[in-house]
């Protein structure tokens, strides 16, 4: 009886863990927003601005390849675009820094800005 009790108690405990990690799992699955606002880079920064406020954005493989879709649209250094992207918003753990990020982690929509009012360092 008692060993049933023990077994018991354990898979009670494994199965509740399973249960939180499905759970995180899936919230941060449905955390993905599509956003679509201005994207600028440089070499080695990038930067999206929404009406709500302006972002980094995580230097990965997705943001290169975005960098990529970008330059063969318009090779100009100082050039912005109008983008829709599929991505995750983050705090930002440095303190000199924009306070949030994003994650792309699809690339919807990539054009030349059309906007007077972009984030064009040189007009």
């Amino acid at each position: 009886m008692k060993k049933y009790l023990v077994f018991m108690i354990l898979f009670v405990s494994v199965l509740a863990g399973c249960q939180s990690d499905s759970k995180s799992a899936s919230s941060n699955e449905t955390s993905l927003q599509t956003l679509s606002g201005e994207f600028i880079y440089t070499d080695s920064v990038a930067v999206f601005k929404k009406k709500d406020g302006i972002y980094g954005v995580i230097m990965d493989a997705k943001a290169k390849t975005l960098i990529a879709q970008a330059k063969e649209l318009n090779s100009d250094p100082f050039a912005s675009f109008d983008v829709t992207l599929q991505a995750s918003v983050q705090d930002n753990p440095e303190k000199d820094a924009w306070p949030e990020l994003i994650k792309i982690k699809n690339i919807i929509k990539v054009q030349p800005s059309s906007s007077d009012d972009s984030l064009r360092l040189n007009k």
